[in-house]
């Protein structure tokens, strides 16, 4: 009789029991969960064979008799032999009383057991053991598998399985009971395995030599059976583990981390299916928790790179120097010294954030902050946080809220100086999380573009290329510049493996989470490094500004980096709250006008493509967006600019998709066509190239050959169904005569052909510019990406630009369309919330007023100050007739009309002379930004000479201008940089050894910086006063946003007058209350409920 079954407490230790296993070393996250239920050990542990838990990395879950007296030896030796059994199947231990069922040969064929003696005692096993017994279930899976081969069997087929070689029945008292758990706690029922999970399974064929040979997706299945015996296998056996791909698993990657999954089982061979079905004494309930499927194998990766190693390499020593915060207590204690003992210190701050697009989304309730990190020094010493740990690296990953939380009275107090590089983006996902970020210092990015704003090389104002850049870094520690900041893609980045093997081009990069939890002692000292440079390049630019003498208007002021601290300092800080202020959108007028602009689309594709097919058959078919159809089209058969003796085709097949379903009888329709596309014109010579030596057909391009036409007279549909454009549509009071019409007018021979054609690729440039407004504008104001709940649009606001003026970018608002070209009105989609209204500011002619003052030209300062049309006082200095005819009073040079006069008694000259006076305009502007003779010749479609000629009539009424040009060319000559009005530089480096067609570059950007550069001045300073304006404040007034020389602010409708009064006094003494120019700032502001209105 078998022995009773012992108590827990009186079990004998097992020379191979352990401990229950330990956190996985592979588990790459820092604080890992117990193993154990309750979170705490277990005394005693039952086992069953080897299982895998599904919910680890490779965590085998076998235990023998374990108890709290076993040892780590015995553990290591146990979790060896466990870990190394090399399977071939779904793992059971096929092992009962006494009995062993093959056990020992990798290679046994189960059907040698049918054609020997054993069948008998199998049988006999059967008969003698209780039917839900193990050895029971085996026999009869025994004899199935016996039947399936015989003719005269019906039984179906079971499932056998193989172990290792040397494994041995261990002897257990029959009458003893096992308990058995997963990891988790929950009981695992004792019963046989069910394979029911099994992806694909293996199917009997009806051959008598077997199954077909599948390789199945789930492996090793546990069970325990209350007769089982638990197998022992000495610890000084060697076994193998393999990949499903037959590589070998070095046994060291156990315990370095290296794997993250576990080895999948092999392949299953003539393995048939168990039919639980035909099994006797089989009870389908106690086979529920069974099979867990095994992980796939970790990726083939592609080596790392030279330049990957080396910077991996240096980035190692920077771990050592910081400190991990990653629980409550220890960020408490952070947040101690950082706001009392350092509190003093400069704190460059920067944060990892996951969950967002940086291209496409704003970070205004976007993001997913993972870390962040903090490196507090001062002007003689760095923060010591214990054992030489001087940056504090905090993690906030996995639902560590609590710990982002205990750092409010850090990035709240405003006496705490934070310094960042890409201020805006840090703030906005920290304030993501109800954290109010106080204490801006300094925004690296604007004191580098401040240092030089025309860095287009050596990485632009990213952290990497300042802080890699030796004349940036020339004064921080020679150990920082060794490391050397490194971007993401040189550190982390792989080449994509193909499906051959082969490394591809396409470089990727592990997101942010999977980094920081498995590369994570490289991903700290990654992440830690953005604070330490930050901090490092703040110092070295701060030195090199205040090196910088400042010249305010010409006089001395100290130096730029007092310009940074009394002028960018604060305007870095605005621009960051209008990006969180936003503006609302009215989504369903967008969605109306999108109706809309598609439908003017279709009718203008209709109308060129009608056209066309006079010409080309198949181009009612054509693509009107894709440019080789289009160029095909128009240019086919001409000669390569750029490869002579390379001519594009007459004719071409094309495939487009089949829109029409085109179909063949009894065929199902393609989804491709195919059509013939050929040149429908000779002649037509291009004016502009691509960089391939093709004709372009952008645009520009295709306006010029159309000409200047109304639109309406192509976007209107028409009311019958025309097959080109009617003589209706093209009649001559239409058009007044022919230069009107572009370069395509004579190609196709000119009268009613070449106005057709016009109006046709007038039609196409339509195409051009509603799809620029749908795809710009219409829909991306409708997104989710650059949006909030609210339905508030945050866009991106930077000073980035080489003139200091502002870029907007998610969406760029600053790039909305002309008031006059505003086809949908899209201004009319910004609206105020309810209650509230808009005040939108915009200055006068400004840049204009900036160039009198630097130029101090007493002819435009005379005609700003006497007030009026600005562009017809050009016009009437410039051309004797028409000055004639304002002094003989047949024209009017402004109107003024009073009650009950509906027009003026003799014309105004911006209507008897408009040619003249469009003319002056664009002199007034391409002068201010330098432009030149040959610019205005190609402009005007005009001779060099006659440009020339146009030049000297604008500069013989004001000489001071020209003599302002000539020394501002000098100036760059010199210095290699000019002066705004608030004495910001713009640089011209390696000036003595540009090219002739750089040089005219470099003299045309000296005369336009100064002017742009100074009216960006202006507007900053107007955005500041308003900022700082303590009545606004109360009344509840904010700056949403600033369009070059506009405003536009958000506030109660009922103090709406009274605030745009405000307003408007601000902007036109933008100076701390005064006005320094020797012109007034005129000032245009209205309110109204949305911003077309308000225009």
């Amino acid at each position: 009789m078998a022995a009773p079954a012992p108590v827990p407490a009186q079990l004998r230790r097992c020379p191979c029991s352990a401990p229950l296993w330990p956190p996985s070393p592979l588990l790459r996250r820092h604080r890992r969960a117990s193993p154990f239920v309750g979170g705490r050990r277990q005394g005693y542990s039952h086992s069953s064979g080897l299982g895998i838990n599904d919910n680890s990395a490779f965590r085998p879950g076998v235990y023998l008799n374990f108890n709290v007296q076993s040892s780590a030896q015995e553990w290591k030796e146990e979790s060896k032999r466990i870990c190394s059994i090399k399977t071939t199947n779904a793992v059971m231990n096929n092992v009962y009383n006494g009995y062993a069922l093959r056990s020992g040969n990798l290679h046994h064929d189960p059907l040698e057991d049918c054609k020997t003696s054993n069948q008998s005692s199998l049988y006999s096993v059967r008969e003698r053991m209780a039917p839900n017994s193990l050895a029971n279930r085996h026999a009869n899976m025994e004899l199935a598998k016996h039947h399936v081969t015989s003719p005269t069997a019906g039984a179906v087929s079971a499932l056998t399985s193989a172990v290792n070689y040397d494994i041995k029945p261990l002897n257990r008292s029959s009458g003893s009971e096992v308990e058995i758990q997963w990891p988790n706690g929950s009981k695992i029922d004792a019963s046989l395995p069910n394979i029911h999970q099994v992806k694909k399974g293996l199917q009997f064929d009806g051959k008598a030599d077997g199954y077909d040979e599948v390789e199945l997706e789930c492996t090793a299945k546990t069970v325990v059976n209350d007769d089982i015996k638990l197998p022992n296998r000495p610890s000084d056996s060697e076994v193998e583990m393999h990949w499903p791909n037959g590589s070998e698993i070095d046994d060291s990657l156990l315990n370095t981390g290296k794997v993250k999954k576990s080895p999948k089982i092999r392949k299953v061979k003539k393995s048939p299916q168990f039919n639980d079905l035909a099994m006797d004494g089989y009870n389908e309930a106690e086979h529920e928790c069974i099979a867990k499927t095994a992980l796939q194998p970790p990726p083939a990766k592609a080596p790392l790179s030279e330049e990957a190693k080396e910077a991996r390499k240096a980035l190692a020593t920077i771990y050592d120097k910081v400190l991990v915060v990653d629980t409550v207590e220890s960020a408490r204690s952070v947040v101690q010294l950082l706001t009392t003992k350092y509190k003093s210190f400069i704190h460059a701050c920067d944060t990892e954030v996951s969950n967002i697009d940086v291209k496409q989304e704003t970070p205004v309730g976007h993001g997913d902050v993972t870390c962040f990190s903090i490196y507090s020094a001062s002007s003689d010493a760095e923060a010591d946080f214990g054992n030489g740990k001087t940056c504090i690296w905090v993690d906030v990953l996995d639902g560590e809220r609590d710990v982002l939380m205990e750092f409010v009275p850090f990035f709240e107090d405003s006496a705490i100086r934070k310094v960042w590089h890409n201020y805006s983006f840090d703030k906005h996902v920290i304030e993501n999380y109800g954290i109010k970020v106080a204490g801006f210092h300094a925004d690296t990015m604007h004191l580098a573009r401040l240092w030089d704003s025309s860095r287009r090389l050596d990485g632009g104002y990213s952290l990497e290329g300042l802080t890699n850049d030796s004349r940036v870094m020339g004064v921080v520690p020679k150990e920082l510049q060794k490391i050397g900041k490194r971007s993401m893609k040189t550190i982390f980045g792989r080449k994509k493996i193909k499906k051959d093997g082969s490394e591809g081009k396409i470089t990727t990069i592990e997101s942010v989470e999977v980094l920081q939890r498995e590369d994570r002692e490289l991903w700290i000292s990654y992440s830690s490094l953005d604070s330490m440079s930050t901090l490092r390049l703040y110092e070295s630019l701060k030195s090199k500004l205040e090196k910088k003498h400042w010249t305010f208007d010409g006089c001395p002021r100290g130096s730029l980096y007092d310009f940074y601290e009394e002028y960018w300092r604060p305007f870095g800080a605005i621009l960051v709250k209008m990006e969180t202020a936003g503006m609302l959108v009215d989504r369903a007028y967008l969605s109306e006008i999108e109706k809309v602009a598609v439908a003017q689309r279709k009718v203008a594709a209709d109308k060129f493509q009608k056209w066309a097919s006079k010409y080309c058959p198949d181009a009612k078919y054509m693509n009107v967006n894709s440019d080789t159809q289009i160029r095909q089209l128009f240019f086919g058969g001409i000669e390569n600019r750029r490869n002579p003796g390379e001519f594009l085709p007459k004719s071409r097949a094309l495939k487009v998709p089949n829109d029409v379903n085109t179909v063949t009888e009894g065929k199902k329709a393609p989804k491709y066509r195919t059509i013939e596309i050929c040149s429908i014109v000779e002649g037509l010579k291009p004016e502009v190239f691509t960089a391939s030596g093709w004709p372009s057909v952008s645009g520009d391009a295709l306006r010029s050959l159309a000409g200047k036409l109304k639109t309406d007279l192509y976007t209107t549909e028409d009311a019958e169904d025309d097959e080109y454009v009617s003589d209706s549509e093209i009649s001559v009071d239409d058009v007044e005569d022919a230069t009107s019409y572009g370069t395509a007018y004579k190609a196709f021979g000119g009268g009613k052909e070449g106005k057709e054609a016009c109006y046709a690729i007038a039609a196409l440039c339509e195409i051009c510019s509603i799809d620029s407004l749908i795809s710009n504008f219409i829909l991306p104001l409708q997104g989710n990406r650059i949006s909030c709940k609210e339905g508030r649009i945050h866009c991106s606001l930077n000073i980035n630009t080489e003139t200091g003026r502002l870029s907007a970018r998610a969406p760029n608002l600053q790039n909305q369309p002309a008031l006059e070209k505003d086809r949908y009105k899209i201004r009319q989609a910004f609206v105020a919330a309810p209650g509230n209204s808009l005040i939108v500011a915009d200055y006068g002619q400004l840049e204009l007023r900036i160039l009198a003052h630097l130029a101090n030209c007493r002819s435009m300062l005379d005609a700003f100050k006497a007030g009026g049309d600005f562009h017809s006082r050009t016009a009437m200095n410039m051309y004797q007739h028409i000055r004639e005819a304002v002094e003989e009073k047949r024209v009017l040079l402004e109107w003024d009309p009073q009650p009950g006069q509906e027009k003026p008694p003799v014309p105004l000259l911006k209507d008897a002379f408009g040619a003249e006076r469009r003319k002056a305009k664009m002199l007034n502007f391409s002068i201010a930004y330098g432009k030149t003779a040959a610019g205005l010749a190609r402009d005007w479609k005009v001779s060099k000479r006659e440009a020339d000629d146009t030049l000297d009539l604008w500069y013989s009424d004001r000489k001071e201008v020209k003599s302002w040009q000539r020394e501002q060319k000098e100036l760059a000559y010199e210095k290699s940089e000019v002066y705004t009005l608030l004495g910001r530089s713009r640089r011209f480096p390696n000036i003595a050894s540009v090219s002739s067609k750089q040089w005219k570059h470099i003299e045309r950007a000296a005369i336009n910086a100064p002017v742009q550069g100074s009216a960006a001045d202006v507007a900053m300073c107007a955005m500041i006063e308003i900022e700082r304006n303590t009545r606004l404040k109360e009344l509840g007034w904010t700056l949403l946003l600033q369009v070059h020389d506009e405003v536009i602010l958000e506030g109660p409708s009922e103090s709406a007058d009274v605030a745009k009064a405000i307003v408007v006094e601000c902007m036109s003494k933008p100076f701390y209350g005064t006005n320094i120019l020797s012109v007034d700032l005129a000032v245009d502001a209205k309110c109204a409920q949305n911003w077309y209105a308000a225009k």
